[in-house]
């Protein structure tokens, strides 16, 4: 790929097909240990909220901490893998994430030392997402990126359903809201090293004579229609599934009735349903074109996280969960960042980790925003039930974003 060097010696077609497939299930890997230990929380919201006797509003701070800090690392993290190398940025930082995990296990006894580590934890899985995407736009060609995304994609869905499902029942089983912390921080420990031994290193490739051109590919980012396009329609897309994700244990728990092990269980159901959705979806893409498809899931998903507000009973939430799993935010950003990956490689193949790192600020935004405005409206009205209405209005608006962007 023009500007982007990878580091890996004597690699014939075969090889370079085993390289492939190992990077993807490496980055995979990474994705799922993320979503783990970020999911981990949400059940934990209720019983973190009572235990300190915080408010709506301050439960809600708790997460748009970690996404605040999360999504400040984004850029700055991007800029120095392209300096440094993806794959050192990802290993250093995904070890720094391991190891606040750890602490907020052991340590976490007051309200604001766990604010902090769980602030400390969102610096060091804030580098993941641009030197992931970086790694994966530098080395897989373009068509199989919305196959490989997915794959990582997945990855996500897994770990979010595994922190989402085992976070309560380790709870009720120990009586301590740390130990669900404890449990992911060990292979979160480990994941550092098998990056180190197994990814290959994506540098951004400078031209001779040049002193360096970080600045104006960052500006080059910054200025591009289709790139700002596909930003704010992946901020649309997660506004909604923040708020489902990260409010919905404590929804259905205090709205629906259900226990708090059941609450994260039943908000586990749309990452396992989004595993087959977001392959097919994504090979798919590859074929057809990024986006037809992006503007056929957008208005879907803003139905279903509607009627999750408005529905009553268990079969019809369950169902609901598992229609939006289908057609939900894991399954549109796999097309979305392919697509965005799409022009990214072609416009600014030098800062594939400053891009994919801007990508991922203005779309993760969402995650500091919705949990806390979602909150106040709690606050104010006495009930999640409207929080769930805006989103479903804030992801309509995304595919208008959508719309503007060409395809690549």
């Amino acid at each position: 790929m023009q500007g982007c060097a990878v580091e890996e010696q004597g690699v014939g077609a075969g090889q370079n097909g085993m390289l492939l497939i190992r990077t993807v299930a490496l980055l995979a890997l990474g994705a799922l240990l993320m979503y783990a230990d970020r999911t981990t929380l949400y059940p934990m919201l209720k019983v973190i909220g009572e235990g300190f006797g915080l408010s709506g509003t301050a439960t809600g701070a708790i997460t748009s901490t970690y996404f605040f800090l999360y999504v400040a690392m984004q850029v700055p993290a991007g800029l120095l893998g392209d300096r440094l190398g993806l794959k050192r940025v990802l290993a250093g930082f995904f070890a720094l994430g391991g190891v606040a995990l750890l602490l907020l296990g052991l340590l976490a006894r007051s309200y604001a030392l766990l604010v902090l580590l769980v602030g400390l934890h969102g610096v060091g899985m804030g580098a993941v997402y641009p030197t992931s995407y970086g790694i994966n736009i530098g080395t897989v060609p373009k068509e199989r990126r919305g196959l490989a995304s997915a794959v990582i994609n997945s990855g996500m869905s897994v770990g979010t359903a595994l922190g989402l499902a085992f976070s309560g029942p380790l709870y009720l089983w120990s009586g301590n809201f740390r130990l669900p912390f404890l449990v992911p921080a060990v292979p979160t420990l480990i994941a550092p090293v098998l990056f180190w031994r197994g990814l290959p290193e994506v540098r951004k490739a400078r031209p001779r004579g040049a002193a360096g051109n970080a600045g104006f590919s960052l500006g080059q980012i910054l200025r591009d229609r289709d790139l700002w396009a596909l930003n704010l329609a992946a901020f649309c897309s997660g506004y909604g599934f923040w708020v489902a994700l990260t409010w919905g244990p404590s929804f259905f728990a205090t709205e629906r009735g259900l226990s708090i092990a059941g609450a994260g269980a039943l908000t586990a159901l749309p990452a396992v349903s989004a595993i087959p959705a977001a392959l097919y979806v994504g090979r798919l893409s590859d074929r057809v074109g990024r986006r037809r498809l992006t503007l056929l899931l957008y208005p879907l998903a803003a139905l279903a996280i509607f009627a999750l507000a408005y529905v009553r009973s268990l079969p019809a939430l369950i169902t609901l969960l598992i229609i939006y799993g289908l057609i939900g935010r894991t399954v549109s950003d796999t097309i979305v960042i392919s697509w965005f990956g799409d022009h990214a490689s072609r416009k600014v193949p030098q800062a594939l980790g400053a891009a994919v790192g801007v990508f991922n600020l203005i779309g993760m935004s969402s995650a500091i925003v919705a949990p806390l405005v979602s909150g106040v409206v709690k606050d104010l009205t006495g009930s999640l039930t409207g929080a769930f209405y805006l989103g479903a209005v804030v992801v309509l608006v995304g595919m208008g974003f959508g719309a503007l962007a060409e395809e690549a």
